[in-house]
């Protein structure tokens, strides 16, 4: 087994259940596939169907969304010693990306496809309940950002009117 890459998913959120569970973490490693991206390629497009969640595992990225009018704006730049995953949603849900994310330079990619998640799931039903329940608290957080997120423009806009 690669350790680089057993001590790399150690490190991400989303496995942080199985931070000190070493048979649990060859596991999920043995289903993650690499991919190596070339500075300026988009990894995710937005809008793009997908099924696959990405671990930054060496290189860096920018998360870009696009405005109603279609113009890019970029939210982030990170890099793979922020031990950062991306696209998680599409192992549950085969709706549209919801960002485009650009290789900055080279880098390489650790996937997970939404088959490998589901065979995972049912080859090891603690990775999968905790992998789901991960992946649960991630979207209740983000529900509850965009929440305050849209109050926060209604109150804008209400001062705006009023």
């Amino acid at each position: 087994m690669n350790e680089a890459i057993i001590e790399r998913i150690r490190k991400i959120g989303i496995f942080s259940d199985f931070s000190s569970d070493r048979a649990r973490l060859e596991l999920i490693a043995s289903k993650l596939k690499s991919r190596r991206h070339a500075a300026g390629s988009a990894i995710i497009t937005e809008g793009e169907e997908g099924d696959t969640l990405f671990v930054l595992n060496a290189g860096s990225v920018r998360i870009l969304r696009n405005t109603l009018e279609g113009d890019s704006f970029a939210l982030v730049n990170l890099t793979a010693d922020d031990n950062v995953y991306f696209g998680e949603i599409a192992l549950i849900d085969s709706d549209r990306r919801s960002a485009t994310v650009t290789a900055l330079t080279d880098c390489e990619t650790l996937t997970l496809s939404r088959g490998d998640y589901l065979s995972l799931c049912e080859e090891d039903t603690v990775i999968g309940y905790r992998l789901t329940f991960q992946l649960a608290r991630k979207l209740g957080a983000a529900l509850r950002k965009s929440n305050r997120d849209m109050i926060t423009m209604y109150q804008a806009l209400l001062e705006e009117i009023g």
